[in-house]
């Protein structure tokens, strides 16, 4: 028996909990007492004070979930961090690796440079920004950083599946593809993008969905694709496309995906007959076949490729051409690019001063003027032929 007045901490030595009660007469049976005089302190088991620095620690602003949750983000699950519609210029750092979700979408981003990889990251959204350019690499100051033989890097998301770069100022594919062989889903729409190089998707051989609709793409390599043996959608809508090559249409039917090509700039001429020959043949068969219609020329506008015979299909002479001549109306002090499809040829440029150059095969004239009036000449030396572009001022 204990007796006397204050609190008595009542300790059970088998499972560690404490208990306090008022003062009194207390019977101890196969537990121990210790009496605290009129202090008003407890005297607390230490496992009781690392359970009042957790509750602390869980209780710190902006943390929900997580106590490591990025300041002006939520964290209402353990597994998303969500810094959508932040305000954000920059990426936040030293970010837990233990979020698979990333959304930091509707920001400000212009750039994203991780500084530790993110080994758990499935998915990561980067939509509506101002991002031109996007590595996946680990950049080189960060110690675990070292590039492959083939050329690649260490990506900083090596077990992703999931990118969406949606309407931002890309000018070209994310480096580093090849450090991210999970990738299933690439969104890259509503960018700037008008170059796909051969081999960048190659390493991708778990890709079903590539989403590149609204870009600026003018052509592709014949065999760009042929290593997605997954892929299911490939969307090219909306781009600068004219011709498309017939072994990258047998590539993707083989593969079994589903291509949009609507919206593009095709010009149905000779370069076509192999392509339609082949959709012909699996249309017959009750195949699913692509959905090409005409930009040009004007009399076959908005005409669907199929509908065609082989004959409407011309290649014009350049004697005969009718679009060997054409009228530019430009302002003054502004610039234009005159370009030409012709590989081996040159311009001739006759009485016509400085500033004048060559861009990539075409003919770069800045701060028109009216000494810049008159027939520029593009000579065709494979056909043999000239092609007149006059430019009238205003």
């Amino acid at each position: 028996m204990i007796k006397g007045m204050g609190w008595c901490v009542i300790r059970q030595t088998l499972i560690g909990t404490s208990l306090s009660l008022r003062s009194g007469w207390k019977k101890c049976h196969k537990i121990s007492c210790e009496f605290v005089e009129d202090t008003g302190q407890l005297m607390m088991a230490p496992f009781r004070a690392a359970l009042l620095a957790a509750a602390l620690l869980f209780a710190l602003p902006g943390s929900s979930s997580s106590p490591f949750c990025p300041e002006s983000c939520s964290c209402q699950t353990a597994s998303l961090l969500n810094c959508s519609l932040s305000g954000l210029t920059s990426v936040p750092q030293l970010i837990p690796g233990s979020f698979s979700e990333m959304d930091f979408s509707h920001n400000y981003l212009s750039s994203v440079k991780p500084r530790q990889p993110h080994q758990n990251l499935r998915k990561l959204w980067l939509g509506n920004n101002t991002v031109s350019h996007l590595s996946l690499c680990v950049e080189r100051h960060v110690k675990s950083w070292h590039r492959f033989r083939n050329g690649g890097c260490q990506g900083w998301a090596p077990t992703l599946q999931m990118l969406s770069v949606e309407r931002n100022q890309l000018e070209r594919l994310p480096e580093g593809l090849g450090g991210v062989p999970s990738l299933r889903v690439l969104r890259l729409s509503f960018n700037k993008i008008s170059v796909l190089k051969p081999g960048e998707l190659s390493d991708l051989r778990q890709l079903e969905e590539l989403h590149l609709h609204h870009n600026l793409i003018t052509h592709l390599h014949p065999q760009i694709f042929q290593d997605l043996i997954q892929l299911r959608v490939l969307d090219l809508r909306f781009n600068l496309l004219t011709i498309l090559h017939p072994l990258m249409y047998l590539n993707l039917r083989n593969i079994g995906a589903h291509v949009g090509l609507d919206g593009n700039r095709w010009k149905c001429d000779c370069n076509l007959r192999s392509l339609r020959r082949r959709m012909a043949y699996d249309d017959a068969r009750g195949l699913e076949v692509w959905n090409v219609k005409c930009a040009s020329p004007s009399k076959l506008s908005g005409t669907d490729l199929l509908q065609l015979k082989e004959e409407d299909l011309q290649c014009l002479s350049p004697e005969n051409s009718p679009d060997l001549h054409q009228d530019v109306t430009v302002y003054s002090g502004s610039q234009i690019l005159l370009s030409c499809s012709a590989e081996d040829s040159v311009w001739w440029t006759p009485d016509v001063p400085a500033p004048v150059k060559h861009s990539d095969g075409g003919l770069l004239i800045t701060d028109i003027s009216e000494t810049n009036t008159g027939l520029q000449y593009r000579v065709d030396l494979t056909e043999k032929g000239e092609s007149h572009l006059e430019m009238k001022m205003t």
